[in-house]
């Protein structure tokens, strides 16, 4: 009986014949995803930021810490670049969400978090709007998006 198998040309594990590596399509997978999560934060610096409104913030439910949300776009995560950081919450990515005030609305999004978004307790898998008193979750941490009115 024939062997069906070739070492893979990126890494010399034994794949079956015409097909590609389990291992290395999953390595390639991963470098897509952050190639991805790359030109995401370059396409942040080409937009221009839009006005938003002074009496919107998402309130950390567990300290009350307020983030008044002043742009356009608004990164949450554990990373301190993001403009709402969630430090000591391990189950929270570094880029995990992000809100984008676009044409009047706000939209919560997430960034392929490794433990997702909740909106109201339902995972967001496409972007969704945002409305006042929304509870968001990125980890173990719950959000409030909190509109004021003037």
């Amino acid at each position: 009986m024939p062997d069906d198998t070739e070492p893979c040309p990126s890494c010399g594990r034994p794949t079956p014949t015409g097909q590609r590596c389990v291992y290395c399509s999953t390595v390639t997978d991963l470098d897509l995803k952050s190639l991805q999560l790359d030109y995401m934060k370059s396409q942040e610096s080409d937009v221009p930021d839009v006005p938003v409104p002074s009496s919107v913030a998402i309130v950390v439910q567990k300290t009350g810490q307020k983030f008044p949300l002043k742009n356009s776009k608004v990164k949450i995560g554990r990373d301190p670049s993001n403009q709402v950081v969630i430090p000591d919450d391990t189950f929270t990515s570094r880029h995990h969400a992000w809100i984008t005030f676009e044409e009047g609305d706000f939209w919560l999004e997430d960034l392929g978090s490794t433990n997702g978004t909740l909106l109201n307790g339902h995972p967001v898998v496409k972007r969704q709007v945002l409305s006042a008193g929304d509870k968001v979750r990125v980890g173990h941490t719950e959000l409030t998006f909190e509109v004021e009115k003037s």
